[in-house]
């Protein structure tokens, strides 16, 4: 998979949600075994660096400090709290886009006079943001902090137990029923 031209290659996935950019294949096994949580992306040509670590190693951070040749990282990094902030607000963003489309759906399926409709729909969108501009802040925490990830990978590991225990107890109670019936004369 892959083709000749392409110029970097993943040598290993992220754990932790941290890339790791080696200038060789040398330099790249060294830093796999160095940092076995990070992904590894090898540059097999050029200065550049990806675009996206996230689509090649699965971390959506680079961890290293090589110089960026492309300019595709910024001079200095910005600070978890800072990118918590954005995703919040984006995420608020997102929740009032998905409530104004709402609006205009139900106007158009209602058949209400477009002026009037409008204004229903700006009253809800300014009432919302009245609303989220009155929440208190929660704590910030990066969406995709390792903690975040790992305590979301338990809670998910009890949720498929729980689920696979139950549906071994419905499969008990099927395979005891079935000789209860064949006991049983003149069928059902």
């Amino acid at each position: 998979m892959g083709s000749r031209d392409a110029a970097f290659a993943g040598l290993q996935a992220s754990r932790n949600g941290e890339s790791l950019l080696a200038r060789d294949m040398e330099e790249g096994v060294r830093l796999a075994r160095e940092n076995p949580q990070s992904g590894v992306v090898v540059r097999l040509e050029g200065e550049a660096r990806p675009w996206n670590p996230g689509a090649i190693t699965g971390g959506r951070v680079w961890a290293d400090g090589l110089p960026d040749g492309a300019g595709t990282q910024p001079s200095e990094t910005v600070p978890p709290e800072v990118l918590a902030q954005h995703a919040r607000e984006a995420e608020v963003q997102r929740e009032l886009d998905k409530r104004a489309e709402e609006a205009v759906r139900e106007m158009a399926r209602s058949g209400d006079e477009p002026a009037a409709g409008a204004e229903v729909a700006m009253q809800d969108v300014v009432r919302d943001m009245d609303r989220v501009k009155e929440m208190p802040p929660s704590p910030l925490t990066l969406p995709d902090a390792p903690e975040e990830r790992r305590r979301d990978e338990a809670v998910s590991q009890v949720v498929h137990e729980s689920a696979q225990r139950d549906r071994l107890q419905q499969m008990e109670r099927e395979t005891v029923r079935v000789p209860e019936r064949e006991k049983t004369l003149g069928g059902d």
